[in-house]
């Protein structure tokens, strides 16, 4: 039997209604999800996002987005795979969302699942590592230095590696998505990450790790001098990156024109601070710095062991820090401490020299090594300039009631029985009689001012002492870690090498 016109009518209505339902489905994901599928559209139809823009190379007819940029090219069995991995992904990211009010993460035995699929995907990028990323001992000590909460110093005197910028970058996407959804600490609408760079090549190698997290959402912009600043700014308003990679020149215009608001930032990276110092932008690294309104996390990758610029990462980081470093060499566990000798022409003019030093020292705490004969007169003078005095192992009880009351204390050591432990909270160290061997100054040096970059070493010795033996080695670490040496010292070792 044959439908009538009214049945026929409702059956198109509720056709209709379904299509309708559909779309406002879609209209209700996340904007993460939205990303995604927007992303997916565009490369179906071939158009380029305005982010793509700002890419130092350009675009081509056969890979508009320059996804395959140093890439081999992937087969199709593989995209399928990726597609598969990306709904798992965001499986696992709605989960760890909803753990929100759990206890912290750095209570459990290692990083997230969400931190080691980024690690994943970046890996699978970059097709010449030389291991595998989950394995990087530095990269596990910055995931915990970042959820303590203290600033980090990378201190092996280079520029970050691939390995360092993909844990860097994988530690901020697992936060983002921790904070997605947080009523408590939500996400603001600047960057999260500002990695601040010297170089426009360097800014491209930055990019390039980030590009691989774009399909789980998250954009990364790069700003430099090359480009159109119109054409960044309108790019920066309409995209609203997570992640914004720049020199610090192109930003601060970019800021002045309120192309971008950087106040919400919540992890600052500043890359071969050496570089940005001698081309003359620690200034405007700073005036970055202070534009960041919200509590932060710092990191500084400090290129250089010079001395001379050890103020200037002193004036971007905190007072306790944490270090990092791939290196274990000594000018890599000394760096940013400054070493100073003074060489004295008599025994009266070294405890002149050590009293001037004293009323110079602004630290609380200050750790004295000598010779047991030398504490007498050193007591008398530490007790003449106001200061509290422990003598180790004879009052060791002593030592928490002193540190909770006002003013300065020192803390002397036998030099001839020295021990490193609990070296590592003083920040200042004298050494009024000069060490018997050169691996007891190592010692001193690498024990020292652990969780700080304001460590003081200050050694004193008379003409009249012979430091022959030990002059070679001590200029070389001198020069190694970019520190003055004494005249006389590098004619002696130049003398002794003849």
């Amino acid at each position: 039997m044959a439908k009538g016109d009214d049945a026929l009518a409702r059956k198109k209505n509720k056709s209709n209604r379904k299509k309708m339902n559909r779309k406002n489905d879609s209209a209700t994901v996340s904007t993460r999800i939205a990303a995604i599928i927007a992303a997916k559209k565009r490369r179906q139809t071939g158009k380029r996002s305005m982010c793509q823009g700002m890419c130092f190379s350009l675009p081509t007819p056969e890979d508009p987005f320059n996804e395959k940029l140093g890439k081999v090219d992937i087969a199709k069995k593989k995209k399928k795979k990726a597609k598969a991995k990306t709904r798992d992904a965001l499986s696992v990211n709605k989960s760890l969302r909803q753990a929100k009010k759990k206890p912290s993460r750095v209570s459990i035995g290692g990083p997230p699942k969400f931190l080691m699929l980024c690690l994943s995907d970046i890996e699978s990028s970059f097709h010449q590592l030389e291991k595998p990323l989950f394995t990087s001992t530095w990269g596990i000590e910055f995931w915990k230095s970042f959820h303590s909460g203290k600033d980090v110093v990378e201190t092996s005197g280079t520029s970050s590696t691939l390995e360092q910028i993909a844990w860097i970058v994988s530690t901020a996407t697992d936060a983002i998505s921790t904070r997605e959804k947080d009523e408590e600490n939500p996400l603001s609408n600047s960057p999260f990450l500002l990695y601040l760079v010297p170089s426009q090549s360097k800014a491209a190698q930055v990019r390039s790790v980030c590009k691989a997290l774009k399909r789980l959402g998250v954009h990364a912009v790069s700003l430099h001098n090359g480009a159109e600043l119109d054409h960044q700014i309108s790019g920066l308003k309409s995209l609203e990156p997570e992640f914004l990679v720049s020199t610090p020149e192109r930003l601060l215009e970019i800021v002045a024109l309120k192309g971008v608001d950087i106040s919400g930032v919540s992890l600052l990276v500043i890359d071969e601070l050496g570089s940005l110092c001698a081309s003359g932008y620690l200034d405007a690294v700073k005036s970055i710095k202070q534009a960041i309104s919200s509590e932060h996390r710092s990191i500084v990758f400090n290129d250089s062991f010079s001395a001379s610029y050890i103020p200037a990462v002193q004036s971007l980081l905190g007072r306790s820090v944490n270090r990092l470093s791939l290196s274990d060499s000594v000018a890599s566990q000394a760096s940013c401490i400054i070493q100073t000798v003074n060489v004295c022409a008599s025994e009266k003019k070294k405890l002149q020299k050590f009293s001037e030093v004293l009323d110079s020292t602004s630290s609380r705490g200050i750790n004295i090594v000598a010779k047991e004969e030398s504490f007498r007169k050193l007591t008398a003078l530490l007790k003449l300039k106001g200061l509290s005095v422990v003598i180790a192992n004879s009052e060791p009880t002593i030592i928490p009631a002193i540190t909770k009351r006002g003013g300065q204390w020192a803390y002397l050591i036998d030099i001839e029985q020295f021990d490193s432990t609990g070296m590592n909270n003083f920040e200042t160290v004298l050494l009024p009689d000069f060490v018997p061997s050169f691996q007891t100054y190592v010692e001193i040096l690498t024990s020292m001012a652990r969780d700080s970059v304001r460590g003081v070493l200050h050694s004193f010795v008379t003409e009249e002492e012979d430091v022959s033996g030990l002059a070679g080695s001590l200029v070389n670490v001198l020069e190694d870690c970019g520190q003055c040496v004494p005249d006389s010292w590098r004619n002696l070792s130049a003398s002794m090498s003849d």
